[in-house]
């Protein structure tokens, strides 16, 4: 801004010539001063049309439209009020405010329409073929100019715009994916915790060693707890299949859920690894906190270039057949990404079933 505004001042030390012209001119005080208030009236609506006035911006490109049109009207008045010919160099501002605030095609029409009244004007006033060829091509010079730095700086702003919405969608993003990987993480975790610990208090009168080895495997799921919140927080945090199975196998097995697994983890892609990881724990997670099953049943197959992931529990259903929350909306958005698909809902037979569908050469 402050550079703009420097630039529009040394522009304006063209003016001294015509103001001087005035200052000697042979007119009236009154019509000296007329012309002295217009050329004021026409130098501030200058300085407000580029950078555009709040109150042209509020009302939109329109208002700078009508604005440039006042300030060509401004310049013709001040000739008509008797002004020397020199103030026919007020139509250079008309024609550069055109270009740096309207469109290229509007302020290159503008400098046409601009530039030929202007040489028609000196040509009907008695100016000589020289004078007129050179009022009109510094006319268009000037507005060729202007229109084509109005453009890159239109076009330099829209980018600067962009690059900070792209910056905020990143923002929010990160926000929604770490807490997404948080309520994954939590969530199972949590509940794994409090399973463990509920046992061992059972255990702890009666079986004592079994209690100690129930606390341990607390406090060892508790310190790999810390490590996968450091992980999802930073974004590099890769789940693997055969861990997140081994881990709802315990989880299942300490809540009194029969729990048995058919599933091939070779040879999976990183991304669809990763997202049948946090499916198996999501569901496991829903199985040992709602469901109240006897039995869950987790088959992980691959073929004709997909790979799927079943998890079915004996459980009750809830309101509605399904037990549909933040945790499946996280797990669907991430099926989608890969170009895959969930569907969780009740059974037929009864209980619950979460279904995750991807295709191995998702990007």
């Amino acid at each position: 801004m402050i550079l703009i505004r420097a630039g529009q001042a040394l522009g304006l030390l063209f003016l001294i010539g015509p103001v001087s012209d005035l200052v000697s001119s042979s007119g009236s005080i009154a019509q000296k001063t007329a012309i002295a208030v217009v050329l004021v009236l026409f130098v501030a609506l200058y300085l407000a049309v580029w950078p555009p006035a709040r109150p042209l911006v509020q009302r939109g490109v329109n208002a700078t439209r009508v604005a440039v049109l006042v300030l060509a009207g401004l310049a013709g008045l001040a000739l008509a009020l008797g002004a020397p010919g020199s103030f026919a160099l007020l139509f250079w501002y008309v024609v550069a405010a055109a270009g740096l605030a309207l469109p290229a095609r509007e302020a290159l029409a503008v400098t046409g329409v601009t530039a030929a009244a202007v040489a028609a004007g000196l040509a009907v006033t008695g100016s000589d073929s020289s004078t007129v060829a050179a009022y009109t091509i510094s006319i268009v010079a000037v507005g060729a100019i202007t229109a084509s730095l109005g453009t890159t700086t239109r076009a330099n702003r829209k980018l600067r715009e962009a690059r900070e919405e792209l910056a905020r969608l990143a923002v929010a993003e990160e926000r929604s994916r770490i807490a997404r990987d948080l309520h994954d993480l939590l969530g199972h975790t949590l509940s794994l915790i409090a399973l463990k610990t509920e046992l061992a208090t059972k255990l702890v009168e009666n079986d004592p060693k079994r209690a100690q080895t129930e606390l341990h495997e607390v406090l060892s799921v508790t310190r790999q707890a810390l490590g996968e919140v450091r992980e999802a927080v930073h974004g590099y945090g890769r789940r693997a299949v055969a861990d997140e199975l081994e881990g709802a196998r315990s989880a299942l097995t300490a809540a009194g859920i029969e729990c048995r697994v058919a599933a091939s983890t070779d040879d999976l892609p990183d991304e669809i690894e990763n997202a049948i990881a946090w499916a198996v724990r999501e569901a496991t997670t829903n199985v040992v906190r709602h469901s109240g099953a006897r039995t869950c049943e987790i088959r992980l197959s691959t073929g004709d270039g997909r790979v799927a992931l079943q998890v079915d529990d004996d459980g009750a259903r809830t309101a509605g057949g399904s037990r549909n929350g933040a945790g499946l909306a996280g797990l669907a958005e991430r099926a989608r990404r890969l170009h895959g698909m969930l569907e969780a809902g009740g059974r037929a037979e009864g209980g619950f079933r979460v279904q995750l569908t991807l295709p191995l050469d998702a990007p």
